[in-house]
């Protein structure tokens, strides 16, 4: 450290360390719960044919439903990919 740095005693630096940890949990329960969200809404989607997806004949068009199906699929991956981040920044505090 460079003479005359500013430096943060221990009693506040781990007041920092504690609140922050608090915040990115709280920030991991909610994220957590979209993600819970985003696949329950993705299943009731998958459970889901539209009147537009049927061929003739009755047959479901795979092509149409996955694309009803990706921006369901996309919001899930996003909180997943969140929840990750937030746990691996978790897991980097002190």
């Amino acid at each position: 450290t460079p003479p005359g740095f500013p430096k943060v005693d221990d009693q506040t630096q781990k007041s920092r360390d504690t609140d922050r940890r608090r915040i990115l949990e709280s920030e991991l329960a909610a994220e957590q719960a979209n993600a819970d969200q985003a696949k329950k809404e993705l299943a009731e989607q998958e459970a889901t044919v539209l009147p537009n997806e049927r061929m003739q004949g009755g047959a479901v068009s795979g092509g149409k439903v996955q694309e009803r199906l990706q921006p369901y699929k996309d919001k899930v991956a996003l909180h997943q990919r969140n929840v990750e981040a937030i746990r691996k920044e978790i897991s980097n505090l002190r």
